[in-house]
């Protein structure tokens, strides 16, 4: 089972050095939820920014269809101003509706190959972070003694009869419960022989 990626989130109330802790009881790589939480906030940061792209995409959307709505002209050419930069800063519906229908799906596309760039980083950092994640084990309880072998380990508690008895051959047990007649049995069909009472 893996663990919670909330549980390495320290914003979330959660304490990553308890993870660290039981990592070092398990004598395994604490360096591991260190690097999951940096690809934790990489991954936040880029999902910010898949987010932020896909709402300028429905604003030039959306102002397209303002635009085609109040029947403006489309305009003649889809070249950008000079002075004019996409990025997500800057972009914003004041300064989109001073451009003509035709630079807006420029815009638009434009938008479509950086949501496509940032989908792909997004891809790679989950595929890291869950990789790393799957290396974790769940967090060791307090009351587990730490031990890199088997020798350290405790009898918390016992149950039933442990002792051990002798095992017994077939013959004594058919003995013990009177279940055949030996004498019988040697006297029909020679030394082995035995009857079943």
């Amino acid at each position: 089972m893996v663990l919670d990626i909330d549980l390495f989130r320290s914003e979330k109330g959660h304490d990553p050095q308890i993870i660290r802790d039981s990592q070092k009881k398990r004598y395994k790589r604490v360096e591991l939820v260190d690097d999951i939480i940096q690809y934790d906030t990489q991954w936040r940061t880029v999902r910010f920014q898949a987010d932020q792209w896909n709402k300028m995409k429905n604003l030039c959307g959306r102002t397209v269809g303002n635009k085609k709505k109040a029947k403006e002209n489309e305009g003649d050419t889809e070249q950008l101003p000079k002075d004019f930069q996409i990025n997500l800063e800057t972009l914003n519906a004041d300064l989109l509706s001073k451009l003509t229908v035709k630079q807006l799906i420029h815009i638009s596309s434009l938008i479509d190959t950086e949501i496509e760039i940032t989908k792909e980083k997004l891809i790679k950092i989950e595929n890291d972070r869950n990789s790393a994640l799957y290396e974790i084990g769940n967090i060791v309880h307090h009351s587990v003694p730490v031990s890199n072998n088997e020798d350290d380990n405790i009898t918390e508690r016992t149950f039933g009869d442990v002792e051990t008895r002798k095992k017994y051959s077939h013959f004594d047990l058919m003995y013990m419960i009177d279940g055949y007649d030996g004498d019988r049995g040697a006297l029909v069909a020679g030394s082995r022989g035995y009857f079943m009472k």
